[in-house]
């Protein structure tokens, strides 16, 4: 066969690549080196003449990539290089990239374009080789599926088996090199050429890989079901199952989140609980190791930091993974974290809101969310408030300042008395004290804001250490769950609503000229009350203060002589002997 040179673009087909001679279609989910073994073998050719042919340039070893030779043309082609192929096998470019693990970027993988390689530290890419499936490798004469050399490649739902990790005779990795151009490639036979104790280097293992054993899966097995879900994930490019349904995800943000779970269940969590989560043939695999092998030499070194070596190890970490995540909601999802922390917690230095952080990369809002439904038994109530763990998605403080000057502008120093009232405990609180702790829990919700500074916005008429305990014993009340629901909603709303009172003006006002005793007197002849000896008129105008204000009644001008019970006692009677015009004028005077 003659050699050729790449050439130029022409009219949309390469120059200087003539056709071949015979069509081999690919497989579905083929990957592009198992095609051009396998049009080699059709055509009776060594695979060198069939890469030269199409203009792939001669591998020289060294130096390589300074010459644009990646270590693997099946990770990505270039536009010519593409081109070149479809046009000499007769197909279309978009079905050559799809041979090509290039399909997969951004979804499943991330690839360096300029390097052409692998990246192996994010969502657990693979720099080399591929694991495969012997019974697939036998119905399909010894043709590659792409998605197997995918760090999420575990388990064949097709043939209800693992994945070999290897070749079972040389004990090597399956396409970590490329294959020999010499040759015609043979079909599903290890072409890996191992070094022999003492002797030279052999020209291939030879083994037939059809023959390798693997532990078989029966039909809804959880590994099955777990690397099912896994393709549906990087297939259709999103996630919107279980805690994801409201808040779906892209492909790689969802993987990005079992590959945190993942790692960390086979970094820290205890054997005896992998037992317990996974099946007993998965489990046993899993803990049986040849102590002097490759593979459990990698897998002992960080482990799940970076891809697992072993697809039992893959298994083990997704399906525990997926115990969390395929939960129907995000409370749920919480629950099962919550015993995957409490099993790991000797492991981990610390457990906090901000801890899963050192878990991974791009972790998604939606794990965020579930790790903070985990922690909500274990948090205080002001930072239950703080990360909302009662709403549909808990997630971390996020109003800014500018977002909460302004939510403090809709806020009265003293809780609304309408909504105070369905806050107090049946054995009750001081009023004075219940009414803005509540006030500045508002200011707290979704924000970073400390208790003392949510207190400045207010007025400061409670401190921070006030606030603490008012919520601390609130927090023991079995209805603060419901509480808290109420205060996230209401928090909410006052941030997507125009409110017509700024109380933050309200709390700057000049009230010394309030209801003067003059005004007092014509309001009580025009409805006929009866003024009074100097007190009622001094606890009327504290009312109208606190009621315009929004602040604490003793901190109305002329307030003096009476303490917070007699003021209470005193505003009880005047309210019973209130009438309805009377209430009438106040109004219109406030």
């Amino acid at each position: 066969m003659q050699q050729t040179s790449l050439g130029t673009q022409e009219g949309g087909v390469t120059a200087g690549v003539r056709t071949l001679p015979i069509r081999l279609v690919p497989l579905p989910g083929e990957a592009l080196d198992s095609w051009l073994e396998a049009l080699a073998r059709r055509m009776h050719t060594p695979l060198g003449e069939v890469l030269r042919h199409i203009g792939f340039p001669t591998r020289l070893g060294r130096g390589d990539h300074l010459k644009g030779i990646p270590p693997d043309w099946t990770i990505l082609l270039s536009e010519q290089e593409t081109a070149a192929i479809a046009h000499a096998g007769g197909l279309e470019p978009q079905t050559i990239t799809n041979m090509t693990l290039a399909s997969y970027d951004q979804r499943a993988l991330r690839i360096n374009f300029e390097r052409r390689y692998v990246n192996r530290w994010v969502l657990w890419g693979r720099g080399g080789g591929s694991r495969f499936c012997p019974d697939c490798l036998r119905d399909s004469s010894g043709r590659w599926q792409l998605a197997w050399r995918l760090g999420w490649s575990f388990a064949c739902i097709f043939h209800g088996r693992l994945l070999a990790d290897c070749c079972p005779d040389c004990g090597r990795v399956q396409r970590q090199r490329p294959r020999s151009g010499r040759a015609i490639p043979l079909a599903a036979i290890c072409g890996n050429p191992p070094v022999l104790p003492g002797g030279p280097r052999t020209s291939g293992c030879g083994f037939d890989l059809t023959q390798t054993r693997t532990l078989p899966l029966p039909a809804g097995h959880p590994a099955l079901t777990a690397q099912a879900r896994l393709m549906d994930i990087i297939e259709t490019g999103t996630a919107s199952f279980g805690p994801y349904a409201i808040s779906p995800q892209p492909s790689q943000t969802a993987l990005a989140d079992v590959r945190a779970i993942g790692g960390r269940v086979l970094a820290d969590l205890p054997q005896p609980d992998i037992r317990h989560l996974v099946p007993m043939d998965i489990a046993a695999e899993h803990f049986t190791i040849e102590p002097d092998s490759e593979l459990a030499q990698r897998a002992s070194d960080r482990a799940g930091f970076m891809a697992p070596p072993r697809a039992v190890s893959t298994a083990v970490a997704v399906i525990i993974a997926m115990h969390v995540l395929e939960q129907p909601d995000v409370y749920r999802a919480g629950e099962a974290m919550r015993d995957l922390l409490e099993a790991m917690r000797e492991e981990l230095w610390q457990i906090s809101a901000t801890s899963i952080d050192s878990w991974g990369r791009s972790l998604s809002p939606v794990l965020q969310g579930v790790h903070l439904a985990a922690l909500a038994p274990m948090l205080r109530p002001s930072e239950k408030l703080r990360y909302r763990t009662v709403a549909p998605m808990p997630s971390r403080p996020r109003t800014t300042g500018r977002e909460m000057a302004r939510r403090a502008q809709k806020i009265p120093s003293m809780f609304w008395p309408a909504w105070a009232v369905r806050f107090n405990p049946p054995d009750g609180i001081y009023p004075r004290v219940l009414a803005p702790a509540l006030a500045a829990s508002l200011l707290i919700t979704g924000s970073d804001i400390t208790l003392e500074d949510a207190a400045g916005h207010l007025g400061s008429v409670i401190g921070g250490t006030e606030v603490s305990r008012v919520l601390q014993f609130l927090d023991d009340q079995p209805y603060w769950p419901a509480m808290t629901t109420a205060l996230v909603q209401l928090a909410a709303h006052l941030d997507t609503v125009n409110v017509p009172i700024d109380y933050r003006r309200r709390r700057r006002v000049d009230y010394a000229g309030l209801l003067p005793p003059e005004r007092w007197r014509e309001i009580c002849r025009s409805t006929g009350t009866s003024p009074g000896t100097g007190r009622r008129e001094m606890i009327v105008r504290c009312q109208l203060f606190q009621r315009i204000s929004g602040l604490p009644a003793e901190t109305a001008p002329g307030y003096h002589g009476i303490n917070e019970a007699q003021f209470r006692a005193a505003s009880a009677r005047d309210a019973a002997l209130q009438t309805p015009e009377l209430a009438q004028a106040l109004t219109k005077e406030a």
